[in-house]
């Protein structure tokens, strides 16, 4: 017989604070500032989007990571700067900025980066590789291809 090996599971959703999941998921009279921590006591993960569009302020991700319990994972999506409009090229700058803040607020909360790349962006393994070679060594990324 198999041996089974106890493994680690994360489980969440894409954002969090959303006014339609109340009475569904979140109780109708919860205020909008307490859906993180309420959503962090029934699941252990969540992907940021809104990162794509802009970078919150590290006080803002100190305020989020106060708000879950010491085990819940931040996933970033990256932004579209570092993605869309330099499409993985020269984006030194845009990476290590979102890197700082990233670390800066979320801590050991922070878990992968989120590459999530435009559906035109074709096959290119140079540019990928280019591209993890500025990535941070202990940075966990992950990568969505969405071209064909």
């Amino acid at each position: 017989m198999a041996k089974l090996r106890a493994m680690r599971l994360w489980t969440g959703t894409s954002g969090f604070a959303y006014k339609e999941w109340k009475g569904s998921f979140y109780p109708e009279d919860l205020p909008q500032s307490g859906m993180l921590a309420y959503y962090g006591a029934r699941l252990n993960s969540v992907e940021i989007n809104n990162t794509f569009y802009r970078i919150p302020k590290v006080e803002v991700l100190e305020k989020w990571r106060g708000e879950v319990p010491d085990d819940f994972t931040f996933i970033l999506k990256a932004s579209q700067r570092i993605t869309h409009h330099k499409r993985l090229k020269e984006a030194d700058d845009p990476l290590s900025y979102l890197v700082k803040q990233a670390t800066e607020g979320l801590g050991d909360r922070l878990g992968p980066i989120l590459f999530q790349l435009p559906p035109y962006l074709k096959k290119d393994v140079d540019r990928l590789k280019a591209f993890l070679e500025i990535l941070p060594e202990g940075l966990k990324a992950a990568f969505e291809f969405r071209h064909e």
